[in-house]
């Protein structure tokens, strides 16, 4: 029993539950895809849907303790020293990850979503691990998950904004540089496309090879594709970065 014992708690028994835990995460990760893709709409998928995205955020902290605890057990002495050492360095990575989950957890913040916390009022353009971005009227902010926690947030009713896109126009060769920005906002107020709740942000203006990017929101991302052949057809490269 103590030679089973010793092979389980060793590095290879380390790689080996490292792996199993890694092909659970992607299939779970299929799964909510495949969930979330679906075309009808009914009561068993959306619950299934919120299942999965709940076990998704449960399940990596939990795979990440589960593989910590089985590399103390391989040398208890100094892998617990080691870990240690790590928690205390990354105290506050560790806190915005933790923070993340819990929030995530009890409410369901993803990418379009309207979000007001503290004086920042804007719209989520992505989630990472640590904090999430907001793209507000004044440009785009970085939020700690840790921030949100202590100041507290709000979410905001009303439609969702479907996409934040990042895109880079290359102005035609006659153009001069200040007459095709003016040239593209007067193309951009005119399409039906964009969600002038939040205006276009040149990110950079005149850039090399007289080419320009900006940010904007558009009310659904099935209008990215129709916003860049109108571009394309009135003579200007589009693509989005």
């Amino acid at each position: 029993m103590e030679a089973i014992m010793s092979y389980r708690v060793s590095w290879l028994g380390l790689l080996l539950l490292g792996l199993g835990l890694l092909l659970f995460y992607f299939v779970l990760r299929l799964a909510y895809r495949l969930v979330a893709g679906a075309s009808v709409s009914s009561r068993l998928l959306i619950a299934s849907r919120r299942l999965l995205r709940s076990a998704m955020l449960l399940y990596e902290p939990l795979a990440i303790l589960a593989w910590s605890a089985f590399f103390v057990f391989i040398n208890p002495a100094l892998h617990s020293l080691l870990m240690g050492v790590l928690v205390l360095a990354g105290y506050p990575h560790i806190r915005n990850y933790v923070s993340g989950r819990m929030i995530r957890l009890g409410h369901a913040i993803l990418p379009g979503k309207k979000l007001r916390s503290g004086n920042v009022q804007g719209v989520v353009s992505r989630l990472g691990y640590l904090g999430l971005y907001l793209q507000a009227d004044d440009g785009r902010h970085y939020l700690s998950y840790s921030h949100l926690w202590s100041d507290g947030y709000t979410l905001l009713s009303g439609e969702d904004v479907s996409g934040v896109f990042h895109l880079a126009v290359q102005k035609k060769e006659e153009e001069s540089s200040a007459g095709f920005e003016v040239q593209l906002m007067d193309i951009m107020a005119t399409t039906p496309y964009l969600d002038w709740n939040h205006k276009p942000e040149w990110i950079s203006a005149g850039g090399s090879g007289g080419q320009s990017e900006l940010r904007i929101v558009l009310k659904q991302e099935a209008h990215l594709r129709e916003l860049m052949q109108l571009l394309e057809e009135l003579g200007y490269g589009c693509k989005v970065v």
